[in-house]
């Protein structure tokens, strides 16, 4: 019989082994391409399914050679691309603890459960929400807006557990059009429909135009349609706009409105004291969606669903089943049964990177953090401001920036403009020397720049600049 139960030394070996790959992988960012396009190279990948086993150490020398140097590239401090936070190696440490621990998180008495519950006690000071606020940590921030207006659709609609839709009043959804497409997906697959999901106009700054909001919001009540959730925006992924989080608290206290922010990227910027103030509403949200694996820098995955009025959520996912602990005398119950808080029953032990992580940085630690990444967004904004060639399109209220090339006295054509950035876009990535995005803003194309990694320094977003400019020069050429 193959061998799977290693004693100690053999298993000690092991990890050896991996370390040392960690640690090789990250000392050799910087002399790789920052995105490791597998391209030609996928016919490696190509493989029949092994019957019979390789040594372990065979295993790893094709994860270091073939895996290793092909990554997505968000731990290099030239990716900009999307915002996806370079791993802190506190994380990384806590990941394979807790693999080695192998915990089913649904529930119980045992440690994992009383280090999430801590960790969501936290994350909600954090946030500014109630101690008794509730919450759940997820797969990221897609599953965190989900669980919570998955919670919102239970409180408002009763019945729908029961009855499904049928004969019920349509409930209508708001958002600005910068929303995440996440809550598109959320509103389809909870059933309300994207006939009820109202995208409205932002301002010049990319914030909801709260005006139009009470215009939408009147109609639908005069429709015969129930409006019944905001979600406001507290750091798009576009610009990083935050919406005006208190005044959508106080349409939502008056209108009678469940409000939702999505604090995916930016909400655990409140860290800061410095930035807190930015998120002034926030804490009046009955349910919030923050990343842990963005500006806690832990590795994936791990986003948070909070909930500000206790059992809420299990009046949204409590399905008892007879395989499960019910006995009030059983040793195994425990403080919290999470899988009445989502959809999950398996769930893995996610909440000892964020412990670790916030045990070791402090709130101090990561708020400097935080700042640098900030910071970094407003040199970069100040160097594309400072060339003649480029114009800025979104100013840093956060670590996004949105600017675009405009060559000084060529007088492009809006189309050729876009062209010519996508261009711009595809030559800087495809050269390996930095990874970003393009993206629209108000209809124009433009160069998006995402920074979430405590290893980007001025010189990177400098350099930044400097190519973009050179690659339009001979693109035009």
């Amino acid at each position: 019989m193959h061998e799977f139960d290693l004693d100690a030394e053999a298993v000690r070996q092991l990890g050896y082994r991996a370390v040392d790959l960690a640690a090789e992988h990250r000392a050799g960012l910087l002399d790789r391409p920052v995105f490791g396009k597998v391209g030609d190279g996928a016919a490696a990948f190509d493989e029949p399914l092994p019957e019979t086993g390789q040594p372990i150490a065979q295993v790893l020398a094709t994860v270091r050679e073939r895996i290793l140097p092909r990554p997505f590239g968000n731990s290099h401090p030239r990716f900009f691309a999307f915002i996806n936070a370079t791993a802190d190696p506190v994380g990384i440490v806590a990941d394979y603890l807790a693999a080695t621990m192998n915990s089913n998180c649904w529930g119980g008495d045992h440690a994992a459960i009383h280090v999430e519950k801590q960790v969501l006690r936290w994350l909600a000071a954090i946030l500014g929400l109630p101690e008794e606020s509730e919450g759940i940590l997820t797969s990221g921030g897609s599953m965190a807006n989900f669980t919570a207006l998955a919670t919102a659709r239970r409180a408002i609609a009763p019945g729908v557990r029961q009855d499904g839709f049928a004969g019920t009043e349509p409930l209508v959804v708001y958002a600005s059009e910068e929303v995440h497409n996440c809550v598109d997906k959320a509103v389809d697959l909870l059933g309300i429909g994207w006939k009820q999901l109202r995208k409205i106009p932002t301002d010049e700054r990319y914030r909801i135009r709260v005006d139009l909001l009470k215009q939408a919001i009147a109609e639908d009540r005069s429709a015969g349609r129930k409006p019944a959730i905001v979600v406001g925006n507290a750091g798009t992924v576009n610009t990083g706009a935050i919406d005006p989080l208190e005044e959508l608290a106080d349409l939502c206290a008056a209108e009678g409105l469940w409000f939702h922010a999505d604090g995916a990227y930016g909400a655990m910027a409140a860290i800061s004291k410095q930035l807190k103030p930015l998120f002034k509403g926030l804490e009046r949200a009955d349910s919030v969606a923050a990343d842990p694996h963005k500006w806690l820098y832990v590795p994936y995955e791990a986003g948070a669903t909070l909930v500000r009025e206790p059992g809420r959520m299990a009046a949204a996912f409590q399905r008892p089943a007879p395989y499960l602990v019910h006995d009030p005398a059983s040793p195994v119950r425990g403080p919290v049964s999470f899988n009445e808080r989502g959809p999950e029953l398996s769930r893995g032990f996610k909440a000892l990177k964020v412990w670790m992580g916030l045990k070791h940085h402090g709130t101090s630690g990561y708020a400097a953090a935080v700042e640098h990444d900030l910071a970094m967004a407003r040199a970069l904004a100040d160097a594309v401001s400072g060339h003649g060639d480029f114009e800025l399109l979104a100013p840093p209220v956060l670590s996004i920036v949105g600017f675009r090339y405009r060559p000084a006295g060529c007088g492009l054509a809006e189309p050729e403009l876009d062209r010519l950035n996508r261009q711009i876009v595809n030559r800087l990535v495809g050269s390996g020397a930095f990874f970003l995005a393009p993206t629209l803003l108000k209809g124009r194309t433009a160069m998006r720049v995402a920074i979430v990694n405590f290893r980007t320094r001025e010189e990177d977003v400098r350099a930044l600049v400097e190519e973009a400019a050179r690659a339009g020069r001979e693109l035009l050429c």
